[in-house]
Protein backbone atom coordinates (compact mmCIF):
# COMPACT_ATOMS: atom_id res chain seq x y z
CA UNK A 1 0.00 0.00 0.00
CA UNK A 2 1.21 3.59 0.20
CA UNK A 3 4.07 3.52 2.74
CA UNK A 4 6.89 5.99 2.29
CA UNK A 5 9.41 3.33 1.53
CA UNK A 6 7.24 3.06 -1.54
CA UNK A 7 7.70 6.90 -2.49
CA UNK A 8 10.62 7.40 -1.09
CA UNK A 9 12.03 6.77 -4.57
CA UNK A 10 9.66 9.16 -5.68
CA UNK A 11 12.28 12.54 -4.72
CA UNK A 12 15.78 13.02 -4.17
CA UNK A 13 16.72 12.41 -1.02
CA UNK A 14 17.38 15.17 1.58
CA UNK A 15 15.50 17.57 -1.19
CA UNK A 16 12.21 19.17 0.77
CA UNK A 17 11.13 22.54 -0.87
CA UNK A 18 9.73 24.97 0.93
CA UNK A 19 6.56 26.79 0.49
CA UNK A 20 7.49 29.30 -2.01
CA UNK A 21 10.52 27.07 -3.78
CA UNK A 22 6.98 25.00 -4.80
CA UNK A 23 6.13 27.75 -7.34
CA UNK A 24 6.96 26.39 -10.83
CA UNK A 25 7.73 22.58 -9.95
CA UNK A 26 7.36 20.51 -12.77
CA UNK A 27 5.63 17.13 -12.80
CA UNK A 28 7.09 15.24 -15.69
CA UNK A 29 4.23 13.40 -17.92
CA UNK A 30 5.93 9.66 -17.66
CA UNK A 31 5.69 10.30 -14.06
CA UNK A 32 1.82 10.57 -13.91
CA UNK A 33 0.41 6.95 -14.24
CA UNK A 34 -1.90 8.01 -17.39
CA UNK A 35 -0.98 10.06 -20.38
CA UNK A 36 -0.72 13.88 -19.76
CA UNK A 37 1.33 16.57 -21.08
CA UNK A 38 2.77 17.07 -17.82
CA UNK A 39 1.92 19.45 -14.25
CA UNK A 40 3.08 22.52 -13.46
CA UNK A 41 2.31 24.30 -10.28
CA UNK A 42 0.93 28.04 -10.66
CA UNK A 43 1.41 29.65 -7.00
CA UNK A 44 2.47 28.08 -3.37
CA UNK A 45 1.31 30.01 -1.20
CA UNK A 46 1.53 30.40 2.83
CA UNK A 47 -1.64 30.49 4.45
CA UNK A 48 -2.19 31.36 7.94
CA UNK A 49 -4.57 28.66 10.68
CA UNK A 50 -8.23 29.65 10.21
CA UNK A 51 -11.51 27.54 10.54
CA UNK A 52 -13.53 27.33 13.71
CA UNK A 53 -14.59 24.84 16.60
CA UNK A 54 -13.68 21.17 15.18
CA UNK A 55 -13.02 22.69 12.05
CA UNK A 56 -9.82 24.82 13.13
CA UNK A 57 -6.83 23.97 10.69
CA UNK A 58 -3.24 25.21 11.32
CA UNK A 59 -1.26 26.58 8.51
CA UNK A 60 -0.44 25.36 5.78
CA UNK A 61 0.72 25.81 2.60
CA UNK A 62 -1.83 25.91 -0.42
CA UNK A 63 -0.53 24.96 -3.90
CA UNK A 64 -2.28 25.30 -7.05
CA UNK A 65 -1.77 24.28 -10.56
CA UNK A 66 -2.60 22.67 -13.70
CA UNK A 67 -2.19 19.19 -15.61
CA UNK A 68 -1.62 19.64 -19.25
CA UNK A 69 -3.75 17.43 -21.54
CA UNK A 70 -2.08 15.90 -24.12
CA UNK A 71 -5.07 17.27 -26.67
CA UNK A 72 -4.52 20.75 -26.79
CA UNK A 73 -7.84 21.22 -27.73
CA UNK A 74 -8.89 19.63 -23.86
CA UNK A 75 -9.13 21.99 -20.65
CA UNK A 76 -6.64 21.44 -17.88
CA UNK A 77 -6.91 19.80 -15.23
CA UNK A 78 -6.57 22.61 -12.16
CA UNK A 79 -6.11 21.20 -8.71
CA UNK A 80 -4.88 22.23 -5.60
CA UNK A 81 -3.60 20.43 -2.38
CA UNK A 82 -2.80 21.66 1.21
CA UNK A 83 0.26 20.71 2.94
CA UNK A 84 0.14 21.53 6.68
CA UNK A 85 2.83 22.65 8.80
CA UNK A 86 2.38 19.79 11.15
CA UNK A 87 1.90 16.93 8.82
CA UNK A 88 0.55 13.54 9.96
CA UNK A 89 2.49 11.57 7.45
CA UNK A 90 -1.08 10.89 5.87
CA UNK A 91 -2.93 12.15 2.46
CA UNK A 92 -6.69 12.58 1.94
CA UNK A 93 -8.07 13.13 -1.65
CA UNK A 94 -11.56 14.85 -1.98
CA UNK A 95 -14.25 14.15 -4.42
CA UNK A 96 -16.34 16.59 -6.76
CA UNK A 97 -20.34 17.27 -7.19
CA UNK A 98 -22.59 17.04 -9.94
CA UNK A 99 -20.63 17.97 -13.15
CA UNK A 100 -17.67 18.87 -11.67
CA UNK A 101 -16.07 21.56 -13.53
CA UNK A 102 -14.32 23.24 -9.36
CA UNK A 103 -11.76 22.65 -7.29
CA UNK A 104 -13.89 21.21 -3.76
CA UNK A 105 -12.36 23.75 -1.19
CA UNK A 106 -9.63 22.44 0.86
CA UNK A 107 -10.57 24.64 4.54
CA UNK A 108 -14.81 23.84 4.54
CA UNK A 109 -16.87 20.82 4.75
CA UNK A 110 -19.07 21.50 1.58
CA UNK A 111 -18.18 18.56 -0.15
CA UNK A 112 -18.15 16.26 3.10
CA UNK A 113 -22.23 15.67 3.06
CA UNK A 114 -22.70 13.13 6.08
CA UNK A 115 -19.48 14.90 7.89
CA UNK A 116 -19.98 18.66 7.29
CA UNK A 117 -19.76 18.97 11.14
CA UNK A 118 -17.03 16.58 11.75
CA UNK A 119 -12.86 17.82 11.95
CA UNK A 120 -11.82 18.57 8.30
CA UNK A 121 -8.81 16.29 7.07
CA UNK A 122 -6.73 19.32 7.19
CA UNK A 123 -7.73 19.75 10.73
CA UNK A 124 -6.28 16.52 11.39
CA UNK A 125 -2.86 17.48 9.54
CA UNK A 126 -4.07 15.45 6.71
CA UNK A 127 -2.09 16.33 3.21
CA UNK A 128 -5.34 17.49 1.27
CA UNK A 129 -6.12 17.82 -2.15
CA UNK A 130 -8.86 17.44 -4.74
CA UNK A 131 -9.28 18.88 -8.55
CA UNK A 132 -11.88 19.83 -10.84
CA UNK A 133 -11.70 16.59 -12.80
CA UNK A 134 -10.30 18.47 -15.88
CA UNK A 135 -12.97 21.08 -17.11
CA UNK A 136 -13.96 24.52 -15.44
CA UNK A 137 -17.54 25.90 -15.41
CA UNK A 138 -17.99 29.28 -17.42
CA UNK A 139 -20.86 31.45 -17.14
CA UNK A 140 -23.31 31.09 -20.38
CA UNK A 141 -21.68 27.72 -20.60
CA UNK A 142 -23.85 25.00 -20.57
CA UNK A 143 -21.46 22.96 -17.46
CA UNK A 144 -21.60 19.41 -19.29
CA UNK A 145 -20.53 20.82 -22.88
CA UNK A 146 -17.13 19.99 -21.92
CA UNK A 147 -18.04 16.71 -22.54
CA UNK A 148 -17.58 16.89 -25.93
CA UNK A 149 -13.93 16.69 -26.05
CA UNK A 150 -12.95 13.04 -25.80
CA UNK A 151 -10.10 13.44 -23.39
CA UNK A 152 -11.92 16.08 -21.08
CA UNK A 153 -15.01 13.07 -20.80
CA UNK A 154 -12.57 10.55 -19.82
CA UNK A 155 -10.81 13.10 -17.13
CA UNK A 156 -14.74 13.39 -15.71
CA UNK A 157 -15.65 9.38 -15.75
CA UNK A 158 -12.16 9.11 -13.73
CA UNK A 159 -9.24 9.24 -15.67
CA UNK A 160 -8.47 12.96 -13.65
CA UNK A 161 -8.60 11.28 -10.41
CA UNK A 162 -5.45 9.08 -11.28
CA UNK A 163 -3.37 12.23 -12.27
CA UNK A 164 -4.44 14.13 -9.95
CA UNK A 165 -3.17 11.89 -6.89
CA UNK A 166 -0.33 11.02 -8.63
CA UNK A 167 0.54 14.73 -9.12
CA UNK A 168 0.16 15.45 -5.67
CA UNK A 169 1.78 12.61 -4.04
CA UNK A 170 5.03 14.06 -5.76
CA UNK A 171 4.38 17.35 -4.75
CA UNK A 172 4.00 15.78 -1.00
CA UNK A 173 7.31 14.25 -1.37
CA UNK A 174 8.93 17.38 -2.53
CA UNK A 175 7.80 18.99 0.40
CA UNK A 176 8.39 16.36 3.21
CA UNK A 177 10.68 14.31 2.09
CA UNK A 178 8.82 11.34 1.51
CA UNK A 179 5.49 9.97 0.23
CA UNK A 180 2.32 9.46 2.24
CA UNK A 181 2.20 6.74 4.66
CA UNK A 182 -1.46 6.17 4.80
CA UNK A 183 -3.71 7.24 1.93
CA UNK A 184 -7.60 7.70 2.22
CA UNK A 185 -10.51 9.69 -0.44
CA UNK A 186 -13.52 10.73 0.68
CA UNK A 187 -16.36 10.88 -1.65
CA UNK A 188 -20.26 12.06 -1.53
CA UNK A 189 -22.83 11.90 -4.83
CA UNK A 190 -20.30 12.50 -7.68
CA UNK A 191 -17.48 11.97 -5.41
CA UNK A 192 -18.38 8.81 -4.23
CA UNK A 193 -18.94 6.93 -7.59
CA UNK A 194 -15.47 8.77 -7.67
CA UNK A 195 -14.18 7.09 -4.47
CA UNK A 196 -15.58 3.67 -5.98
CA UNK A 197 -13.14 4.31 -9.25
CA UNK A 198 -10.16 5.08 -7.74
CA UNK A 199 -10.82 1.54 -5.42
CA UNK A 200 -11.84 -0.94 -8.83
CA UNK A 201 -8.83 1.38 -10.71
CA UNK A 202 -5.99 2.46 -9.17
CA UNK A 203 -6.40 -0.48 -5.80
CA UNK A 204 -2.57 0.02 -4.57
CA UNK A 205 -2.79 3.72 -4.68
CA UNK A 206 -5.18 3.84 -1.79
CA UNK A 207 -5.77 2.26 1.86
CA UNK A 208 -9.06 2.91 2.48
CA UNK A 209 -12.00 4.73 0.33
CA UNK A 210 -15.37 6.16 1.73
CA UNK A 211 -18.00 6.33 -1.51
CA UNK A 212 -21.50 8.17 -0.09
CA UNK A 213 -24.54 7.67 -2.03
CA UNK A 214 -22.16 6.81 -4.77
CA UNK A 215 -23.59 8.47 -8.62
CA UNK A 216 -21.13 5.88 -9.93
CA UNK A 217 -22.32 5.17 -13.29
CA UNK A 218 -23.53 8.86 -14.56
CA UNK A 219 -25.37 7.10 -17.77
CA UNK A 220 -27.46 5.31 -15.44
CA UNK A 221 -28.30 8.52 -12.89
CA UNK A 222 -29.11 10.27 -16.21
CA UNK A 223 -31.81 7.90 -17.66
CA UNK A 224 -33.48 7.46 -14.13
CA UNK A 225 -33.62 10.80 -13.97
CA UNK A 226 -35.15 11.46 -17.65
CA UNK A 227 -37.44 8.83 -16.69
CA UNK A 228 -38.79 10.94 -14.44
CA UNK A 229 -38.76 14.23 -16.01
CA UNK A 230 -40.39 12.20 -18.81
CA UNK A 231 -43.28 11.31 -16.56
CA UNK A 232 -44.12 14.26 -14.91
CA UNK A 233 -43.85 16.60 -18.06
CA UNK A 234 -47.27 14.61 -18.85
CA UNK A 235 -49.94 17.00 -18.62
CA UNK A 236 -51.35 17.57 -15.04
CA UNK A 237 -48.37 14.96 -13.63
CA UNK A 238 -46.66 17.57 -11.73
CA UNK A 239 -46.93 17.83 -8.22
CA UNK A 240 -46.83 21.50 -6.46
CA UNK A 241 -45.81 21.78 -2.98
CA UNK A 242 -49.33 21.01 -1.23
CA UNK A 243 -49.86 17.64 -3.18
CA UNK A 244 -46.24 16.64 -2.54
CA UNK A 245 -46.91 17.30 1.24
CA UNK A 246 -50.10 15.13 1.01
CA UNK A 247 -47.85 12.42 -0.66
CA UNK A 248 -45.08 12.30 2.15
CA UNK A 249 -48.08 13.34 4.85
CA UNK A 250 -49.53 9.65 3.28
CA UNK A 251 -46.60 7.38 3.12
CA UNK A 252 -45.74 8.51 7.00
CA UNK A 253 -49.20 7.61 7.99
CA UNK A 254 -48.78 4.18 6.56
CA UNK A 255 -44.98 3.38 6.98
CA UNK A 256 -43.31 5.27 10.43
CA UNK A 257 -44.30 2.58 12.86
CA UNK A 258 -43.30 -0.25 10.58
CA UNK A 259 -40.08 0.03 12.30
CA UNK A 260 -41.71 -0.07 15.95
CA UNK A 261 -41.25 3.87 16.52
CA UNK A 262 -43.34 6.89 15.06
CA UNK A 263 -40.74 9.30 14.90
CA UNK A 264 -40.79 10.96 11.51
CA UNK A 265 -38.74 8.69 10.04
CA UNK A 266 -39.31 5.58 7.64
CA UNK A 267 -36.51 2.93 8.68
CA UNK A 268 -38.32 -0.08 7.13
CA UNK A 269 -38.00 0.88 4.16
CA UNK A 270 -38.20 -2.31 2.18
CA UNK A 271 -41.60 -3.29 4.30
CA UNK A 272 -42.74 0.31 3.59
CA UNK A 273 -42.31 -0.29 -0.29
CA UNK A 274 -44.92 -3.20 -0.11
CA UNK A 275 -47.13 -1.80 2.61
CA UNK A 276 -47.81 1.58 1.15
CA UNK A 277 -50.91 1.62 -1.29
CA UNK A 278 -50.52 5.26 -3.64
CA UNK A 279 -54.45 4.52 -4.38
CA UNK A 280 -55.15 5.71 -0.93
CA UNK A 281 -54.47 8.75 -1.80
CA UNK A 282 -56.76 8.95 -4.60
CA UNK A 283 -58.92 11.90 -5.62
CA UNK A 284 -62.32 10.75 -6.12
CA UNK A 285 -62.64 9.13 -9.73
CA UNK A 286 -59.23 10.04 -10.02
CA UNK A 287 -59.91 13.75 -11.49
CA UNK A 288 -57.45 16.11 -10.14
CA UNK A 289 -60.09 17.57 -7.60
CA UNK A 290 -57.60 19.72 -4.96
CA UNK A 291 -54.83 19.63 -2.87
CA UNK A 292 -55.64 16.88 -0.39
CA UNK A 293 -55.54 13.80 -3.24
CA UNK A 294 -53.73 12.77 -6.47
CA UNK A 295 -55.06 12.32 -9.79
CA UNK A 296 -54.92 9.31 -11.63
CA UNK A 297 -52.83 11.12 -13.91
CA UNK A 298 -50.46 12.04 -10.82
CA UNK A 299 -50.50 8.56 -9.60
CA UNK A 300 -49.39 7.09 -12.81
CA UNK A 301 -46.07 9.45 -13.05
CA UNK A 302 -45.76 8.62 -9.48
CA UNK A 303 -45.46 4.73 -10.25
CA UNK A 304 -43.01 5.01 -13.62
CA UNK A 305 -40.86 7.03 -11.27
CA UNK A 306 -40.99 4.30 -8.64
CA UNK A 307 -40.95 0.79 -11.41
CA UNK A 308 -37.98 -0.04 -13.30
CA UNK A 309 -37.69 0.53 -17.06
CA UNK A 310 -36.79 -2.60 -19.24
CA UNK A 311 -34.25 -1.29 -22.04
CA UNK A 312 -32.71 -2.95 -25.45
CA UNK A 313 -29.18 -2.40 -24.75
CA UNK A 314 -26.73 -2.80 -22.06
CA UNK A 315 -25.53 -0.15 -19.70
CA UNK A 316 -22.73 0.29 -17.99
CA UNK A 317 -24.45 -0.68 -14.66
CA UNK A 318 -24.60 -4.32 -15.63
CA UNK A 319 -28.08 -4.77 -17.21
CA UNK A 320 -30.56 -3.85 -19.32
CA UNK A 321 -32.58 -1.63 -16.88
CA UNK A 322 -32.70 1.44 -14.65
CA UNK A 323 -34.35 0.26 -11.11
CA UNK A 324 -36.05 3.54 -10.85
CA UNK A 325 -36.13 5.94 -7.42
CA UNK A 326 -37.63 5.16 -4.16
CA UNK A 327 -40.02 8.09 -5.01
CA UNK A 328 -42.89 6.78 -2.06
CA UNK A 329 -40.00 7.14 0.39
CA UNK A 330 -38.74 10.68 -0.37
CA UNK A 331 -39.60 13.94 1.00
CA UNK A 332 -40.22 16.13 -2.72
CA UNK A 333 -40.10 19.30 -0.79
CA UNK A 334 -43.95 18.85 1.01
CA UNK A 335 -42.69 16.74 3.91
CA UNK A 336 -42.90 19.85 6.25
CA UNK A 337 -43.49 23.23 5.37
CA UNK A 338 -40.42 24.52 7.50
CA UNK A 339 -37.94 22.14 6.72
CA UNK A 340 -33.92 22.49 6.94
CA UNK A 341 -33.29 22.20 3.53
CA UNK A 342 -36.90 22.59 1.90
CA UNK A 343 -35.42 24.60 -1.17
CA UNK A 344 -33.34 21.81 -1.93
CA UNK A 345 -35.39 18.74 -1.71
CA UNK A 346 -38.14 20.74 -3.83
CA UNK A 347 -34.73 21.73 -6.41
CA UNK A 348 -33.71 18.24 -6.77
CA UNK A 349 -36.83 16.11 -6.35
CA UNK A 350 -38.11 14.05 -8.91
CA UNK A 351 -40.08 17.33 -9.51
CA UNK A 352 -38.16 20.26 -9.79
CA UNK A 353 -39.37 23.65 -8.49
CA UNK A 354 -41.03 24.17 -12.09
CA UNK A 355 -42.69 21.23 -14.80
CA UNK A 356 -39.82 19.62 -17.28
CA UNK A 357 -39.65 21.72 -20.78
CA UNK A 358 -36.82 21.90 -23.23
CA UNK A 359 -34.63 23.12 -23.09
CA UNK A 360 -34.40 23.31 -19.24
CA UNK A 361 -33.48 25.19 -17.01
CA UNK A 362 -32.09 24.79 -13.63
CA UNK A 363 -35.05 25.05 -11.75
CA UNK A 364 -35.84 21.54 -13.65
CA UNK A 365 -35.22 18.15 -12.63
CA UNK A 366 -34.20 17.25 -16.19
CA UNK A 367 -31.29 19.67 -15.68
CA UNK A 368 -28.74 17.18 -15.08
CA UNK A 369 -29.43 14.52 -17.42
CA UNK A 370 -30.66 16.67 -20.44
CA UNK A 371 -27.08 17.79 -20.03
CA UNK A 372 -25.33 14.19 -19.75
CA UNK A 373 -27.44 13.22 -22.46
CA UNK A 374 -27.47 16.16 -24.91
CA UNK A 375 -23.73 16.85 -24.78
CA UNK A 376 -21.64 14.17 -23.78
CA UNK A 377 -23.55 11.33 -25.22
CA UNK A 378 -25.82 12.91 -28.08
CA UNK A 379 -23.19 15.67 -28.90
CA UNK A 380 -26.05 17.79 -30.26
CA UNK A 381 -27.14 20.93 -28.55
CA UNK A 382 -30.02 20.97 -30.09
CA UNK A 383 -31.33 17.43 -29.13
CA UNK A 384 -34.66 17.15 -27.21
CA UNK A 385 -34.06 14.77 -24.20
CA UNK A 386 -37.70 14.95 -23.74
CA UNK A 387 -39.10 13.47 -26.31
CA UNK A 388 -36.42 10.82 -26.28
CA UNK A 389 -37.27 6.95 -26.29
CA UNK A 390 -35.26 5.45 -23.77
CA UNK A 391 -36.00 2.18 -23.89
CA UNK A 392 -34.65 1.84 -27.29
CA UNK A 393 -32.15 5.11 -27.03
CA UNK A 394 -33.93 6.38 -29.30
CA UNK A 395 -31.28 6.05 -32.16
CA UNK A 396 -28.31 6.38 -29.36
CA UNK A 397 -28.43 2.86 -27.67
CA UNK A 398 -24.71 2.34 -29.25
CA UNK A 399 -23.20 5.63 -27.49
CA UNK A 400 -25.24 5.26 -24.30
CA UNK A 401 -23.58 1.98 -23.91
CA UNK A 402 -19.89 3.50 -24.94
CA UNK A 403 -20.60 6.05 -22.31
CA UNK A 404 -21.67 4.04 -19.92
CA UNK A 405 -18.42 1.99 -20.49
CA UNK A 406 -16.81 5.13 -19.35
CA UNK A 407 -17.69 4.82 -15.44
CA UNK A 408 -16.31 2.48 -13.27
CA UNK A 409 -18.22 -0.77 -13.16
CA UNK A 410 -15.59 -3.65 -11.98
CA UNK A 411 -17.37 -6.09 -9.44
CA UNK A 412 -14.43 -7.82 -8.52
CA UNK A 413 -12.37 -5.88 -6.03
CA UNK A 414 -9.93 -8.50 -4.99
CA UNK A 415 -6.69 -6.28 -6.16
CA UNK A 416 -7.75 -3.87 -3.78
CA UNK A 417 -8.95 -6.37 -0.78
CA UNK A 418 -5.29 -8.14 -1.68
CA UNK A 419 -3.79 -4.23 -1.10
CA UNK A 420 -5.15 -4.01 2.34
CA UNK A 421 -7.98 -1.99 0.99
CA UNK A 422 -10.81 -1.21 3.31
CA UNK A 423 -14.33 0.68 1.94
CA UNK A 424 -17.59 2.43 3.08
CA UNK A 425 -20.49 2.67 1.18
CA UNK A 426 -23.23 4.48 2.32
CA UNK A 427 -26.60 6.04 1.59
CA UNK A 428 -29.77 7.48 2.27
CA UNK A 429 -33.00 5.11 1.92
CA UNK A 430 -34.63 7.96 0.14
CA UNK A 431 -31.60 8.85 -2.18
CA UNK A 432 -33.19 8.67 -6.05
CA UNK A 433 -29.18 6.32 -6.62
CA UNK A 434 -30.30 3.97 -3.44
CA UNK A 435 -31.37 1.20 -5.83
CA UNK A 436 -27.79 1.46 -7.75
CA UNK A 437 -26.11 1.61 -4.72
CA UNK A 438 -27.67 -1.59 -3.54
CA UNK A 439 -27.39 -3.05 -6.77
CA UNK A 440 -23.74 -2.87 -6.79
CA UNK A 441 -22.95 -3.47 -3.31
CA UNK A 442 -25.22 -7.30 -4.39
CA UNK A 443 -23.07 -7.71 -7.65
CA UNK A 444 -19.75 -7.60 -5.98
CA UNK A 445 -21.19 -10.25 -3.49
CA UNK A 446 -22.06 -12.40 -6.68
CA UNK A 447 -18.89 -11.50 -7.55
CA UNK A 448 -17.13 -12.20 -4.45
CA UNK A 449 -18.89 -13.95 -2.09
CA UNK A 450 -20.68 -12.40 0.54
CA UNK A 451 -17.87 -13.36 3.66
CA UNK A 452 -14.63 -12.23 1.42
CA UNK A 453 -16.64 -9.07 0.49
CA UNK A 454 -18.10 -8.79 4.49
CA UNK A 455 -14.05 -9.03 4.65
CA UNK A 456 -13.43 -5.39 3.81
CA UNK A 457 -16.54 -3.76 2.58
CA UNK A 458 -19.31 -2.40 5.22
CA UNK A 459 -22.56 -1.08 3.30
CA UNK A 460 -25.15 1.26 5.16
CA UNK A 461 -28.47 2.96 3.94
CA UNK A 462 -29.73 5.75 6.28
CA UNK A 463 -33.25 5.93 7.01
CA UNK A 464 -34.72 9.06 6.30
CA UNK A 465 -31.49 10.55 4.25
CA UNK A 466 -31.78 11.72 0.96
CA UNK A 467 -28.90 13.15 -1.43
CA UNK A 468 -26.96 14.77 1.40
CA UNK A 469 -29.90 16.87 2.65
CA UNK A 470 -32.92 15.78 4.52
CA UNK A 471 -36.28 16.78 6.47
CA UNK A 472 -36.62 13.48 8.43
CA UNK A 473 -33.47 12.35 8.99
CA UNK A 474 -29.40 14.35 8.29
CA UNK A 475 -26.87 11.89 9.30
CA UNK A 476 -23.27 13.03 10.89
CA UNK A 477 -20.76 10.80 11.74
CA UNK A 478 -17.18 10.72 11.22
CA UNK A 479 -16.62 8.88 8.06
CA UNK A 480 -12.71 9.92 7.78
CA UNK A 481 -12.26 8.37 11.33
CA UNK A 482 -14.35 5.10 11.21
CA UNK A 483 -12.23 4.14 7.70
CA UNK A 484 -8.92 5.66 10.00
CA UNK A 485 -9.64 3.35 12.69
CA UNK A 486 -10.84 0.16 10.25
CA UNK A 487 -7.26 0.51 8.21
CA UNK A 488 -4.99 1.26 10.96
CA UNK A 489 -6.47 0.27 14.14
CA UNK A 490 -8.68 -2.98 12.76
CA UNK A 491 -11.57 -1.35 14.41
CA UNK A 492 -14.47 -3.11 12.47
CA UNK A 493 -17.35 -0.56 12.08
CA UNK A 494 -19.76 -3.39 11.73
CA UNK A 495 -22.97 -1.83 13.45
CA UNK A 496 -21.56 0.00 15.48
CA UNK A 497 -21.38 3.57 13.84
CA UNK A 498 -24.28 5.96 16.00
CA UNK A 499 -25.07 8.86 13.23
CA UNK A 500 -26.43 12.25 14.97
CA UNK A 501 -29.75 13.86 13.17
CA UNK A 502 -28.85 16.87 11.92
CA UNK A 503 -32.42 18.26 10.55
CA UNK A 504 -35.45 16.37 11.58
CA UNK A 505 -34.96 16.74 15.42
CA UNK A 506 -31.12 17.52 15.78
CA UNK A 507 -29.30 15.75 18.13
CA UNK A 508 -30.92 12.54 17.99
CA UNK A 509 -29.19 9.45 17.53
CA UNK A 510 -29.69 6.34 15.52
CA UNK A 511 -27.50 3.48 14.82
CA UNK A 512 -26.02 2.79 11.34
CA UNK A 513 -27.14 -0.56 10.28
CA UNK A 514 -25.02 -2.96 7.97
CA UNK A 515 -27.66 -3.44 4.93
CA UNK A 516 -29.83 -5.36 4.07
CA UNK A 517 -30.66 -4.69 8.52
CA UNK A 518 -32.19 -1.82 9.44
CA UNK A 519 -32.75 0.17 12.93
CA UNK A 520 -36.05 -1.48 14.64
CA UNK A 521 -36.96 -0.10 17.88
CA UNK A 522 -36.56 -1.76 20.96
CA UNK A 523 -40.07 -1.12 22.13
CA UNK A 524 -38.99 0.88 25.23
CA UNK A 525 -36.69 3.96 25.67
CA UNK A 526 -36.10 7.27 24.31
CA UNK A 527 -37.11 7.12 21.01
CA UNK A 528 -34.15 10.27 19.97
CA UNK A 529 -31.37 7.68 21.64
CA UNK A 530 -29.60 5.04 19.46
CA UNK A 531 -29.56 2.76 22.21
CA UNK A 532 -33.15 2.01 22.06
CA UNK A 533 -32.60 0.53 18.52
CA UNK A 534 -31.12 -2.67 17.28
CA UNK A 535 -30.05 -3.16 13.80
CA UNK A 536 -32.92 -6.24 12.44
CA UNK A 537 -33.05 -8.44 9.88
CA UNK A 538 -35.58 -7.56 7.09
Amino acid sequence: MTSSSIFSSEVNAGTRKKCPDLVGVKIAANAIGLPTGGATVSSAVSASAGGTGDQAYGAHCLVSGDIKPVDPAAPNIKFQLALPEKWNGKAAMLGGAGLNGFVPPLTNASNLWGSQKQPLPLSRGYAVFSSDSGHQNAAGIHPAAFGANEEALRNYAGDALKKTRDVAVKLIGAHYGHGPRKSYFLGYSKGGGEALAVAQRWPDDWDGVVAGAAGWNVTAVALDQLKAAQAVAVPGAWLNEAKRHTLYTGVLAACDGLDGAKDGVISNTRACETEFDPATLRCPQGADTGDTCLSDVQLAALKKINDPQSLSYVIGTGQSSIPGQPAYLADHGGGVPDAVHKQMLIQLSAYGSTPPAFPPTQQMSLWLADGVIRHMIAKDPNFNTLTMDIATGGGLASRIEAHSRLFSNTTDLSPFKHSGGKLLLWTGSAEPAARTNAHYYSRVQATMGSARVDSFVRYYEVPGAQHGFSSAFMPEWDQLATIENWVEKGTDPANDIVATDDAGVPGRTRPLCMFPSWPKYNGTGDVDNAKSFTCAAR
